[in-house]
């Protein structure tokens, strides 16, 4: 599949687990290489490969497909979409945990609440509406 134009290995795991329901890898993009490596999933990885490589090492192979959908999406949202991501949180069961998976994964929270206009939502969620921080 990686000899078509614009197929490089992530497509291609992510293309053969959904298309072919067959999984042989993780597809890991820069979004996910970032991710691992600030949640600490892999040990100081220069490139999505290493990422990948880790990632295989100690996953068991029965989550792998789960993750090509559900950490690809998050990245894309949390890299990309932050206005989205940032609702998605507050309307979520738990919004505080939410918020703090979104710190460990880089997003400056107050820096893009302020700048979607969102400051009120993360403050009534960090103090759950009565003043007092759940930090």
């Amino acid at each position: 599949m990686m000899k078509l134009p614009g197929v490089g290995p992530k497509m291609a795991y992510i293309i053969e687990s959904v298309a072919f329901n067959t999984t042989t890898g993780i597809g890991v993009d820069t979004h996910m290489h970032r991710m691992f490596n600030q949640l600490k999933w892999v040990n100081n990885a220069k490139t999505p490969e290493q990422t990948r490589e880790q990632l295989e090492g100690w996953l068991p192979r029965d989550y792998w497909a789960e993750v090509n959908v559900l950490w690809v999406g998050f990245g894309q949202e949390t890299q990309q979409q932050k206005e989205k991501a940032l609702r998605k949180a507050f309307a979520c069961s738990r919004p505080v945990e939410a918020l703090g998976l979104y710190k460990k994964v880089g997003m400056d929270i107050k820096k893009e609440a302020k700048r979607f206009g969102l400051e009120e939502e993360v403050t009534r969620v960090m103090c759950g509406g009565d003043g007092v921080s759940k930090k």
